[in-house]
Parts: structure tokens; C-alpha cells; sequence
């Protein structure tokens, strides 16, 4: 069964400047969060859960949710820097599907999601 490969703290931190945490809502230790901010008024928060291989990206701006996206079956959650781009990358799929989030944090809030046949 393949499992969630996830990158480590210190990458997190120097690409976005934060460290995952375990979430608040759970407690449960499988269940991390990262909270991004984005300028004054918008914010990335990122959750995943190690066990069912799951991952939920939701942009608030201003306080309200504007996206909300959760994939399962994940097998990769990472970050890339690229001079001032940062972006988060998941991958997800199974038999027959597979797909790819980025999540471009910086210099703006820019989210793609693709759907590949495998």
C-alpha cells in the first residue's frame, strides 16, 4: 500500500517561514496543519492526515474560506521554492487516475488542479 510522503519540517520552514503543528481540532498525531499567511488579509492552511492519506488546502481571505480542496489517496505533499515563487505540491491517485495540486503561495495565491489519466 503506498503511503503519504510528506516534507520534512525543515523545509516547511525554509521555504514558507512556518513549522507544521499537530491540528488543533483532533489532537491526534497523525494530523498536521500548516498556517501560511498571505500579505494582510489571506492565509493558506494545509492539513493532512498520515493514516488515511489525506490532504485539505483552504485559502481564506479576509476570514472566509474562498477554496476548499481535499484529496484523498495522496502520495506526495511537498514545497518547492523557486527563486520567489513557493509553492506546495500534492500528488494523489490510484489505478487508472492520478493528479496533481499546486498551491502557489507566493508571490500570490494561485491554485491548479489537474486530473491525468494514469
Amino acid at each position: 500500500m503506498p503511503v503519504l510522503q510528506v516534507a520534512d519540517d525543515e523545509s516547511w520552514l525554509a521555504s514558507l517561514g512556518v513549522l507544521p503543528q499537530i491540528e488543533d481540532a483532533t489532537g491526534d498525531d497523525y494530523v498536521r496543519e500548516l498556517s501560511i499567511p498571505v500579505g494582510d488579509a489571506e492565509e493558506i492552511q494545509v492539513t493532512w492526515d498520515l493514516t488515511d492519506r489525506s490532504v485539505r488546502v483552504r485559502h481564506h481571505r479576509s476570514g472566509v474560506i474562498v477554496s476548499d480542496l481535499f484529496r484523498e489517496l495522496t502520495t506526495l505533499l511537498t514545497v518547492v521554492n523557486r527563486g520567489s515563487f513557493r509553492e506546495i505540491i500534492i500528488e494523489y491517485g490510484t489505478a487508472g487516475v492520478a493528479g496533481r495540486s499546486r498551491i502557489q503561495v507566493a508571490p500570490s495565491v494561485l491554485i491548479v488542479d489537474e486530473v491525468l489519466a494514469a
